[in-house]
Order: structure tokens, then sequence, then C-alpha cells
């Protein structure tokens, strides 16, 4: 399995074990407040929806990734590309329990995510919707390098969408440096 290291975070798909950390990041209020989720999951709930992210890696070669803060070795929360399978769009997310935000987490995470779909993957567009409201995830996606595109009805709610293409050459090589002064590290098997 593919696992992102940047330097302050081991990224890897998730795993069945990872169903408590995963089970309270989704029941985290304030991502409760993302469009299209419900209330509140059940433990079945969030399991069912942790097979749909390991499922959705196996059969695309991507997905959501589990955040693990490297130093102290927890889960703070995910990110990855996700296919919109309503309109074929391959989106960016990323979700942070609240006491991980405003570190510089979330810029990390999705710069290295950015290096792996255009390097590894092959993609040439990647879109991302934020919540209208949501400043600080836009500051994020703006940061990185995407783009406004517009603005579209979700759920009975107003999200802006974004996106990056594939850089040209030149520029992408920053992709491929951009943590090349991390040493490799050997994951044990999962």
């Amino acid at each position: 399995m593919k696992h992102l290291v940047t330097p302050r975070l081991l990224m890897r798909p998730y795993t069945l074990g990872d169903h408590a950390d995963f089970h309270t990041l989704c029941n985290t209020p304030e991502i409760m407040k993302i469009p299209s989720t419900e209330n509140s999951l059940t433990f079945e709930k969030s399991l069912s929806d942790l097979h749909k992210i390991i499922s959705d890696f196996d059969r695309n070669g991507y997905g959501m990734f589990a955040m693990i803060e490297r130093k102290e070795k927890r889960l703070i929360g995910q990110c990855g590309l996700r296919l919109d399978e309503a309109n074929g769009r391959i989106e960016l997310g990323f979700t942070l329990l609240p006491e991980s935000r405003g570190r510089g987490y979330a810029t990390e995470a999705c710069m290295e995510v950015l290096r792996f779909a255009f390097t590894e993957i092959g993609l040439e567009k990647i879109f991302a919707t934020v919540p209208e409201e949501d400043r600080p995830s836009s500051r994020v996606l703006e940061k990185i390098g995407m783009v406004y595109s517009s603005r579209e009805k979700l759920s009975d709610r107003m999200v802006v969408l974004y996106k990056i293409e594939r850089p040209q050459k030149a520029a992408g090589a920053l992709f491929l440096t951009t943590y090349s002064h991390i040493p490799k590290f050997s994951f044990p098997a999962l």
C-alpha cells in the first residue's frame, strides 16, 4: 500500500484498525457541518463508510489517507482524493481534528497529495469544494495553488469550487523536490 511522508506527517491508506479514530473524526461537531453529512454517524455507519474508503482506494489507486502526526503517532485527520461520481471530477479533500488546525498540517498534507496525484498517478486536473463560509479551508486551497472556478449548490448549501491543473514541466519539479530531503522510511506491514 502507498504511504506518503512529509516533514511532520505520515499519510497512509486507512485500515479497519482505524475504525475507532475514524468514528471520532467523523463525529466531531465542526466536521459534521460539512455538506452531505448526516447529523451523527453511528458506529455501524462509520464502519460502512470506512469500508467504502478502503475499497475505493483499492479500486482506484487513490483515496483518502489517514493523516498521522509522526511525532505523536496519532491520527489527526485525513487528506486525499475521491472520485465525485455525480460529475466525474476527482476532488481533493481534507479534514482535521479541531486541536490540530492552524498548524499548517492541511497545507503540508494537501501539497503532498497534489505531488502524488500529478507525478505518480498522472492526473491532469483536480478539483475541491468547500462551503462558502469556510474561509480557512479556502485559504489552504489558495496556498497550494488552487484557483476559484465557480459557485455551486450542494445539498441546499452554496459551495465554492476550486481547481488546479497539472503543472508544466518546470513548475512540476517543485512537486518532485519539495520533500526530497526527508530520509526514506520503511513501514511495518499492515
